[in-house]
């Protein structure tokens, strides 16, 4: 009866609009925080963020006939309701039900962190604003566009892009080589947002770029909580909010910040998720616990399906599980054995489902594929690996498993060095995926230092009064946000600006909604769309702030028709002028015989008597 109460409540909620926006988020995350999997809130948030960002991505591998409730609200209500059956059939309910509130400590408080570092870095993406100033703020980056595109045919189409036919004979859409983890927990959110349905390419534009916001908040805080729920720092409150402090800068204003404004979120999700496997690893006191392996299997899984190279980091990671080698750390009854055999093979499963995924990519070898560049401190890198390793030396003998850390950067460092000479033997330097690699070496190596500093500070900390002890850590915890560069802004006047890569970034983000570019008024052009497909957009817009093969990649996302054909043919608008509009809009059309040229309605007649009364049937305005 309680389980059905619960559930009905929440299937009504969602069905009538009471539980979307941020009503639906905070009652979702209520939800998953009252699952009783630990006594202590980080650790709750730590299972959860594993367990979510990982495990979820597998409902949208198929088909599922849920678009009228979607697959958010039915898994909220399931959820609703398994939680009340829990305490509902138990003879004394009242105990249950005060085993879902979590147990607090001061340590706890610095939570609000990455909560509130994460809100006020991602400003731009969640505040309101128009479409056109959204697609302004997110032309700053060209990855952008991609992501945009793979999470928004998962919403139109309800599954991964690989999942899906060839939208005609002889194509191939352009992501369906990509894995999507993180673009179906996007697609989760924005669902959980906006609702399960295409609400119109205004919200849906804008609810994304809420979504990846919140995905990035909700990584920093998981890394965050896994830090706070280890055993050091819970003897020793003191250590939390340094730790906090420097974990939400690595993500959120140094080298993470530089990939979520680049464009690759992603990418800072899954140098996330590599970290979260390093503090579920460590405390763990059993070898074979069923939910420990299945957040680890999750964390694995949604990195192999984010960005699987970082599995080269995940790995040596998660072998930490099994240090320090003694057989009563093996130790389990039947029950356990089989459940923790089971998620094993899921995990397996999962990662050869990747894998064939990953097979379909259409290159000799996509390694050596330079996508552009991505900005690496070397130094920084350098001095993070080194830190690790020092500190583990240290630790050898009283920590062996924190000890055992000193084979992440071990293993980056060779990776890295496979990589470089890899690109270097083809293109004779470093390009996009050797960058990329050390960028996210960098994130990890400085977002897990913390963990061997905790417990080499484990019982020496000396004891302190609260007051005190709070006064300095929040003082401490400042000076770490520093670390990357100066936040501190309005000191313009007098020669002194921020410095850190996510203050800068908001910046930039903050004056391009201000100012859009000419070429974002393609959102609010295409909504009267009438044209055959396939359709490419040419146009060099007046102030020349966006590439021309942008804005027709941007146009392909919208109109959920980019395939790898069509990439080919959107890479032809190189424009230099206005005058070459003409000329690029009839090399198309002589390259595909069923394309159609889109251009801006003011230009259409003009273009149209530029290539002749052959081709101008086939040039539209928008």
């Amino acid at each position: 009866m309680c389980a059905t109460f619960a559930a009905d409540a929440v299937l009504l909620g969602r069905m009538t609009g009471v539980l979307e926006g941020g009503v639906g988020l905070v009652v979702a995350t209520v939800l998953v925080l009252l699952v009783p999997t630990s006594r202590e809130l980080p650790r709750r948030i730590l299972l959860a963020g594993c367990l979510l960002l990982g495990w979820s991505q597998v409902l949208w591998w198929w088909p599922l006939p849920v678009d009228a409730p979607g697959r958010v609200t039915l898994g909220l209500a399931v959820l609703a309701a398994a939680l009340a059956a829990w305490v509902g059939v138990s003879e004394r309910p009242r105990d249950r039900a005060r085993r879902l509130r979590p147990r607090l400590r001061p340590a706890d408080l610095a939570l609000v962190l990455p909560v509130g570092i994460g809100t006020a870095c991602t400003g731009p993406w969640l505040a309101a604003k128009t479409p056109t100033q959204t697609l302004g703020m997110l032309m700053g980056g060209w990855d952008n566009v991609a992501h945009f595109s793979m999470v928004h045919m998962i919403r139109r189409f309800g599954v991964s892009v690989d999942a899906l036919p060839p939208p005609t004979p002889g194509t191939t859409w352009q992501f369906a080589s990509y894995p999507q983890g993180f673009h179906t927990v996007a697609a989760g959110v924005t669902e959980l947002l906006i609702g399960p349905r295409d609400t119109g390419l205004g919200p849906e534009l804008t609810a994304y770029t809420r979504a990846m916001a919140l995905v990035v908040i909700a990584v920093a805080t998981t890394v965050v909580a896994g830090f706070c729920a280890l055993p050091a720092v819970r003897r020793h409150a003191v250590l939390a909010a340094p730790g906090a402090a420097f974990i939400s800068g690595v993500f959120l204003l140094g080298p993470g910040a530089l990939a979520i404004g680049g464009g690759i979120a992603n990418f800072a999700v899954a140098c996330g998720l590599v970290v979260a496997v390093v503090l579920l690893a460590l405390p763990a006191v059993r070898v074979v616990s069923p939910l420990t392996l299945a957040a680890i299997g999750g964390a694995v899984v949604g990195i192999a399906g984010t960005w699987v190279l970082l599995l080269a980091l995940a790995g040596p990671a998660v072998l930490v599980l099994v240090l320090p080698l003694r057989r009563n750390r093996w130790r389990a009854d039947r029950t356990r054995v089989a459940v923790s055999a089971a998620i094993v093979v899921a995990v397996l499963a999962a990662l050869a489902h990747i894998a064939v995924v990953l097979a379909q990519v259409d290159a000799a070898n996509p390694l050596t594929i330079d996508g552009g560049r991505v900005h690496v401190d070397f130094g920084l890198v350098v001095a993070a690996a080194l830190a690790i390793i020092g500190i583990g030396v240290a630790l050898v003998r009283r920590h062996p498993r924190a000890a055992g850390l000193m084979a992440v950067p071990v293993a980056a460092a060779a990776v890295a060095a496979w990589l470089i000479a890899l690109q270097v033997a083809a293109n004779g330097e470093i390009t996009y995926y050797g960058l990329k690699f050390l960028l996210g070496a960098e994130i990890v190596l400085f977002a897990a230092l913390p963990v061997p500093v905790a417990c080499l500070l484990d019982r020496r900390v000396p004891p302190v009064g609260r007051l005190r002890g709070g006064l300095a850590s929040c003082v401490v915890a400042l000076a770490l946000t520093q670390v990357f560069g100066l936040t501190v802004t309005g000191l313009a006047g007098i020669g002194i600006g921020p410095e850190a890569p996510g203050v800068t970034i908001i910046a930039n983000q903050e004056q391009a909604i201000a100012d859009p570019p000419a070429a974002a008024d393609l959102v609010r052009r295409i909504g009267g769309l009438d044209a055959p497909l396939p359709a490419f957009w040419v146009d060099l817009a007046g102030d020349h702030r966006v590439s021309p093969i942008l804005a027709s990649q941007w146009f392909l996302a919208f109109t959920d028709t980019w395939t790898l054909q069509a990439n080919a043919v959107a890479s032809l608008t190189v424009l230099h002028a206005p005058a070459d509009v003409p000329a690029v809009a009839e090399r198309i059309l002589l390259s595909r015989p069923d394309a159609v040229v889109i251009v801006r309605n003011e230009d259409a007649a003009a273009v149209r008597r530029a290539v002749g009364p052959f081709l101008a049937p086939r040039i539209a305005g928008l």
